[in-house]
């Protein structure tokens, strides 16, 4: 039976979601999800830089997906929600706490929360690249607050955030994918002796491939968050559909 999925793009960049959407067509098969892509309104920012513009996105985005059931993204209409912004979206919590209270199946994910649990299933040395760097003491007090495993912080696994000092929108760009190499060669792996980074921002989505082949030698996996945070998703979906 094919889920039915929503992509939420909180800020209200469009080539953002069309960046996101290519990613995720090559990436999932049409035959099993039926997906549907949200930009966020005008209201909200063009693009999330730290913890004033993810609430502001929020506080843009929830209403639509809650309030207007007649709504094409109305958030009852979807088996479940993937909110693409590599944080603590507090979109992420809000959408849950609502379908709690309505009692709604719909099972919803950020990416920060699903691309750290899965390396912490993994097991081996693991930091995040994000854009600029504002999101460095978010990120890491979001993940050593929330995100870690017991097993994980006893062996030391997680090993912090690293920026590229570029914004959002610039990372996607071919302009600067050898700055984005060099920093990660030097700060993720030489420093921080990471085994995986995760691509920690949506802006990096269709760079894992590049970067893998780039780094194939050192044997580096590299995390797309939206196709992990997808792919765990759909998992949690088939889950719930089970006990019906």
């Amino acid at each position: 039976m094919v889920v039915n999925i929503l992509v939420v793009n909180p800020n209200s960049s469009k080539s953002m979601t069309i960046s996101l959407q290519e990613t995720i067509e090559k990436t999932i098969s049409k035959e099993s999800c039926e997906i549907s892509y949200f930009t966020g309104p005008n209201t909200s920012p063009p693009q999330i830089d730290g913890q004033e513009t993810s609430v502001q996105s929020m506080k843009a985005c929830l209403p639509v997906l809650t309030d207007d059931k007649g709504s094409i993204y109305y958030f009852q209409k979807f088996d479940g929600i993937l909110i693409a912004c590599f944080s603590d979206h507090p979109l992420v919590t809000e959408l849950k706490d609502v379908a709690a209270k309505e009692k709604s199946n719909v099972s919803v994910v950020g990416l920060l929360d699903s691309s750290i649990q899965y390396c912490n299933l993994v097991g081996r040395n693991f930091s995040i690249i994000t854009s600029n760097k504002e999101w460095i003491p978010i990120l890491n007090a979001s993940v050593q607050s929330k995100f870690l495993t017991g097993n994980t912080i006893d062996k030391n696994l997680w090993k912090g955030t690293v920026s590229t000092d570029l914004q959002v929108l610039a990372l996607h760009s071919p302009d600067n994918f050898q700055q984005i190499a060099d920093i990660i060669r030097d700060e993720n792996l030489r420093k921080l002796d990471s085994e995986i980074v995760i691509l920690g921002c949506a802006g990096f989505s269709g760079l894992q491939n590049k970067l893998a082949k780039k780094f194939e030698k050192e044997g580096t996996l590299f995390l797309d968050t939206i196709e992990v945070g997808l792919e765990i998703l759909i998992t949690m979906i088939k889950f719930v559909r089970s006990q019906k």
